[in-house]
């Protein structure tokens, strides 16, 4: 069946929609363009950080791949990729609310209360509020996630931009648990499956873990399962440290 987001030639990411100050989030950027797929796993790499508040063009190109451009060439890309890899365990509900008591980290340097995806201090509606905190026990990050309903009015599924939001955060603190990754640290590419619809209000667990590190390149899983344990979505993703004066 045809997909009507397929037909949308330009994209905004709201004003709101940010973690860094002044740039666009990338799950929810990565989210814009997985949508216009039919299904199955999406590779979206960042190529230059995207503004906010400004309508960009989406440009399709060949063998299904799509770009959010201006004039001076891609912000982001996007194409169907091969399968991602499944998490290792997925936390429980209990885990994850332990986990929010005993080793919170909205206290860390590296938090910031304002972030789209795991900041506390937004109010309903203007961010996802995962409110991501360490398990040490298995070496991974998990938040007990209850989407506010104020994201998405009514009954619907929760959009794709914020599926895969959801998927962003939760993977950065990761690799800067276990794997030391520098503040500054930044997405390279998302590649993500979602699996089944998610309903604002109702109980997930999000959740990501380390998977290899090797110089500035952090790799991470993350993934959002409902509090039975089925899974929603997964994801892989790399991300980049600031390269230093010698590199």
């Amino acid at each position: 069946m045809p997909n009507p987001a397929q037909d949308q030639r330009t994209v905004v990411i709201p004003p709101h929609a940010y973690g860094l100050p002044g740039v666009g989030f990338g799950g929810y950027a990565a989210g814009l363009l997985a949508r216009r797929f039919d299904g199955g796993p999406v590779k979206v790499s960042f190529r230059r950080p995207l503004p906010l508040g400004t309508a960009l063009e989406v440009r399709a190109g060949t063998e299904e791949t799509y770009e959010i451009t201006d004039g001076d060439g891609a912000f982001v890309h996007a194409q169907a990729t091969d399968a991602v890899p499944l998490p290792p365990r997925i936390p429980t509900w209990e885990e994850a609310l332990r986990a929010e008591k005993e080793h919170t980290l909205v206290d860390s340097p590296f938090a910031s209360s304002d972030c789209f995806g795991c900041g506390m201090g937004r109010e309903p509606g203007q961010g996802l509020r995962q409110n991501i905190s360490a398990l040490p026990e298995h070496a991974m990050v998990a938040a007990a996630w209850r989407p506010d309903p104020a994201l998405r009015p009514g009954s619907a599924p929760l959009p794709t931009e914020h599926v895969w939001g959801a998927l962003d955060c939760p993977a950065g603190w990761a690799c800067h648990l276990y794997s030391d990754a520098p503040y500054g640290t930044v997405t390279a590419y998302l590649a993500a499956e979602v699996l089944r619809p998610m309903v604002p209000g109702e109980e997930y667990v999000s959740f990501a873990w380390k998977i290899a590190h090797s110089g500035r390149k952090y790799l991470a899983g993350s993934a959002v399962a409902t509090r039975d344990g089925e899974l929603c979505a997964h994801a892989e993703s790399l991300w980049l440290s600031p390269a230093t004066r010698a590199e």
